[in-house]
């Protein structure tokens, strides 16, 4: 199974309300009978947890086609659990909709130390595709919006940034712009709202800006992925951002290209 990137749009880290993009660029999981690897300690972890709730099998050997990056931002932790999850359900014929789905992975991700909120955003996003706005502190999902295609550039720095302790920062003196960026929010601004929060998160978290090579590129927006470290930068013409990939690649820039989408629900999933 295939589970999505995504992007930050409204970060939970202020008032539990979060918004997650996802991305086509996926986290590919296949599961079969046997033993979890053990350099694959936070897998391991997971089946623990989920064999202790349900009392099924976890002897699952889980791997994983990680082509997204971990701690840059794009939600390789929330696309890990989530798979997992459903491989686990799928293989032991528990019946679970996506709420449940993402109720059980939002509880792991906490449990295991990915996530101080439990990125009910992210995870339904990697789950649904679209736009995916939610309560984080009951992991509801709020509004849904499939977005029209869209096309990004992901540039990845050095160096990662760890959402469970990035989530003990007080933030508390941004709960009132997060609350109005919240109400703003929707299917037509969001990526307003995606540059807002990573421009307060990003200053917060001391990311720079790499000026010298943004200058030759001819994006429509720029901004900070969530807490960083990682830029998105958003195209309306392929072409354009070909051409742009191209110098990035002569830069020698760490990069990941995805384009927003809409995956097939869970519930058309097969263990394959």
């Amino acid at each position: 199974m295939k589970m999505n990137s995504g992007i930050s749009v409204l970060s939970a880290f202020v008032n539990w309300k979060g918004a997650a993009l996802a991305l086509d660029y996926q986290m590919e999981i296949m599961a079969r009978k046997g033993e979890a690897k053990k350099n694959q300690w936070n897998i391991r972890r997971m089946l623990s947890i989920l064999k202790s709730q349900y009392g099924k099998d976890s002897e699952l050997q889980i791997d994983v086609n990680r082509k997204i990056p971990s701690g840059m931002g794009l939600k390789s932790s929330s696309a890990l659990v989530s798979g997992v999850v459903k491989a686990y359900s799928l293989f032991n014929d528990i019946k679970m909709e996506i709420e449940d789905i993402v109720t059980v992975s939002s509880r792991i991700s906490r449990q295991i130390r990915v996530s101080a909120t439990g990125a009910s955003d992210d995870l339904y996003a990697s789950v649904l595709g679209g736009l995916c706005i939610t309560d984080n502190r009951n992991a509801k999902l709020l509004r849904h919006y499939r977005i029209k295609e869209k096309h990004y550039i992901i540039i990845t720095s050095k160096g990662r940034r760890s959402s469970y302790d990035f989530g003990k920062i007080d933030l508390s003196f941004l709960r009132n712009a997060y609350e109005r960026m919240f109400q703003r929010l929707n299917s037509y601004n969001f990526e307003d709202i995606a540059i807002m929060n990573g421009f307060y998160l990003g200053t917060i978290s001391g990311i720079n800006m790499p000026g010298e090579i943004l200058n030759k590129l001819r994006f429509n927006i720029m901004g900070i992925n969530g807490k960083g470290p990682s830029l998105f930068l958003q195209y309306e013409n392929p072409k354009t951002l070909e051409r742009d990939v191209e110098i990035l690649k002569k830069d020698n820039v760490g990069f990941l290209v995805a384009s927003s989408t809409n995956i097939s629900s869970s519930h058309e999933w097969k263990n394959e």
